[in-house]
């Protein structure tokens, strides 16, 4: 879990290490797009101050990560419609893991439960869903009904090991017993 305080630390830490506004940082993420992420980040724009200092976090881990304001500044935020939606699968299709910010804006939110839903269907069997609650303080995490079918990740243990990189893992182990002639 994260705390608010943590995640405006984070924020105004990179604020002063790139000594630049937060319109700077974001529109600098935007010009180094990715083909893939490691992490989709599903949150509420209303917490756009919240999630600057959580993308902070996350990126602090060497992740990658897709906030859609962010990497993709065209996207209208009055006009939400199919073409939005859209792209938003494209990103999510593309990522392998998604982390659920979970923030009181994001438990009135309609674009929340949709990404998760949608997200959980895609990958389901590698199940990479996680809740990562961003809390006042050093209150306990109450939870949200469905929210708790997925498990709640703490970024200082989070170890990234999705399907993808597990077969490539694989692959690679085996590559090396080919090539050195050890058998199983």
């Amino acid at each position: 879990m994260l705390t608010v305080e943590q995640v405006r630390t984070a924020a105004q830490q990179e604020r002063v290490r790139t000594a630049k506004s937060d319109k700077a940082i974001l529109e600098a993420a935007a010009e180094r797009p990715s083909k893939r992420y490691d992490i989709f980040l599903s949150h509420s724009f209303r917490d756009r101050e919240l999630i600057v200092g959580t993308r902070e976090l996350i990126i602090q881990r060497n992740l990658s990560v897709y906030v859609d304001w962010i990497d993709d500044r065209d996207l209208d935020r009055e006009a939400v419609d199919g073409e939005t939606a859209e792209r938003l699968r494209e990103k999510m299709r593309v990522s392998d893991t998604l982390f659920y910010a979970h923030t009181p804006s994001a438990s009135i939110s309609r674009w929340c439960p949709w990404e998760l839903g949608y997200f959980d269907a895609l990958h389901h069997p590698d199940r990479q869903v996680f809740i990562l609650p961003v809390l006042e303080g050093s209150e306990g995490y109450p939870g949200q009904e469905y929210l708790s079918l997925y498990p709640l990740v703490d970024l200082d243990t989070y170890k990234h090991e999705p399907r993808r990189v597990r077969e490539e893992q694989e692959h690679e182990r085996r590559m090396w017993r080919a090539a050195f002639g050890v058998r199983r």
